[in-house]
């Protein structure tokens, strides 16, 4: 398929309505044309997502494997919303990244989360949990607060090109009130 074949492809299916349905690559390649972001693709060959996933002991998760094989960046870029998306030779553990200790809930499994995406010149980045229990997949924000903020690849991406400050923020638990606090409340 050309350029102008996928591009018209897209549009059909944005606006059919079927967008929510599309992978999450082609979300992606619609919303950096869209934008004007300029942002080229390639595809990966299998033989690289395997060393990938060899070097840092993981299995990756389908949306993102697919994503990898289907449209990951050529090279280094910004998005509309100041983002860089990783091309795939740049994709690195957190410990390999980060040279400051990260807190929970990464810390113990750094090593299995990989990141992809920073933002504006490494403010913060998102990286995906690789981890073989209840945060595979889970796309995980790490700097100033870490935290998870999508339940997969897909999600974050449908998130990201729509309403990118929904992925920006790490939700805040309730805090467990303090014993000042509870003693105002029995006084």
């Amino acid at each position: 398929m050309g350029a102008l074949e996928f591009v018209a492809d897209v549009d059909r299916v944005v606006k059919s309505g079927d967008a929510l349905n599309m992978a999450p690559h082609l979300i992606l390649q619609a919303w950096w044309s869209e934008t004007a972001a300029g942002i080229e693709t390639q595809t990966t060959p299998e033989s690289a997502l395997t060393e990938l996933e060899t070097r840092f002991g993981v299995t990756l998760p389908n949306d993102f494997r697919k994503y990898l094989s289907c449209g990951v960046p050529i090279s280094e870029n910004w998005d509309a919303e100041d983002g860089n998306w990783w091309p795939i030779e740049r994709i690195k553990s957190v410990p390999e990244e980060c040279k400051h200790p990260v807190s929970d809930p990464v810390a113990k499994n750094a090593a299995k989360h990989l990141i992809f995406l920073d933002y504006f010149i490494w403010a913060w980045a998102w990286g995906i949990s690789c981890v073989d229990d209840e945060t595979y997949g889970k796309v995980v924000l790490i700097g100033e607060q870490t935290g998870y903020v999508a339940e997969s690849f897909e999600d974050f991406v449908n998130r990201y090109t729509t309403d990118w400050m929904s992925v920006s923020q790490v939700p805040r638990a309730a805090k467990p009130i303090g014993r000042f606090r509870t003693w105002l409340r029995n006084h």
